[in-house]
């Protein structure tokens, strides 16, 4: 199947409005409809209902919508490693947990470019720790808080720790608590960060319900929608230590301390041995500079 199709069917399912993505390709509605057309001719499905309201993905659009994001970014991929190659440039791809992707990395990348100045680095921050990239093909490296285990081809190194910390604005009438006292707090909770959640969970002794029968102002997929928050509001939050330590503008912003805990995170840089073996060098100097910062 022609890869501009199914690029097509990806948007029009994103916004739902053929017209519109017509529109923003500087294409014409007929045109756009044809290549849907070619797509379920070639598949043998009908991708789309459509109304007056607009557009809606059958059952069998949202199966091939699930696979064709994956799909796009490998072509995309394999588009920058060619040119790349035809260059003489190398292509390397780093996903990162979002804390470390923030704060650390990009200086890290900033060192590593003077280093290998032909290297062509993209750095994408993820939510949680998922591997599929990795293990897809779609990442070079991967660094995260869980260790993959013992998946074949996969190399996970250990490369520092990280902290989870309880913060509030400056203001906030309370320095020091008991752990079994934090639900008791008003919270804004990065419910969506589940390597930080579940760990959070752990090391409390608590659960889902715990958190559901909590005092949590919101939730958010975002530490910075959290700070901004507690900076207007009586409340508190989790991050990582690695975001309160790398950013001047929290200097409003002080560290509660919780009475006999501590809660680490340890930090893995993972990568396929075959693609060590050819980008040795690079992973060797990405990973110690890592661990300057972190240790």
């Amino acid at each position: 199947m022609h890869i501009d199709s199914l690029n097509y069917f990806f948007q029009v399912a994103n916004s739902k409005s053929i017209s519109t993505v017509a529109k923003n390709s500087h294409i014409s509605q007929s045109a756009l409809s044809q290549q849907i057309s070619k797509l379920e001719n070639k598949l043998n499905v009908k991708l789309f209902d459509r109304t007056n309201k607009g557009v809606s993905l059958t059952p069998e659009g949202e199966i091939v919508f699930k696979y064709t994001e994956s799909i796009l970014n490998s072509y995309n991929k394999m588009q920058e490693e060619l040119l790349n190659s035809i260059n003489k440039e190398k292509f390397i791809s780093i996903e990162s947990v979002e804390s470390i992707g923030l704060t650390i990395l990009p200086m890290t990348i900033s060192k590593l470019k003077k280093q290998f100045p032909s290297h062509t680095i993209s750095l994408k921050n993820v939510d949680c720790c998922s591997k599929v990239s990795l293990l897809n093909n779609l990442c070079d490296i991967f660094i995260c808080y869980n260790e993959p285990g013992n998946v074949p081809g996969v190399v996970s190194k250990l490369i520092g720790t990280d902290k989870i910390i309880l913060v509030a604005d400056k203001s906030f009438p309370i320095n020091s608590i008991k752990k079994e006292q934090i639900f008791e707090l008003p919270l804004i909770f990065t419910s969506n960060k589940s390597c930080l959640r579940n760990k959070i969970f752990d090391e409390l002794n608590c659960n889902a319900q715990t958190f559901n029968n909590a005092n949590i102002l919101y939730s958010t997929n975002s530490y910075f929608s959290a700070l901004n928050g507690v900076s207007s509001s009586k409340a508190a939050t989790f991050i990582p230590a690695s975001i309160y330590y790398n950013y001047n503008s929290l200097s409003n912003i002080k560290i509660i301390d919780i009475e006999d805990l501590t809660i680490s995170l340890p930090l893995y840089m993972c990568y396929l041995d075959s693609f060590y073996k050819v980008n040795s060098e690079f992973v060797k100097k990405l990973k110690n500079i890592l661990k300057g910062y972190l240790n």
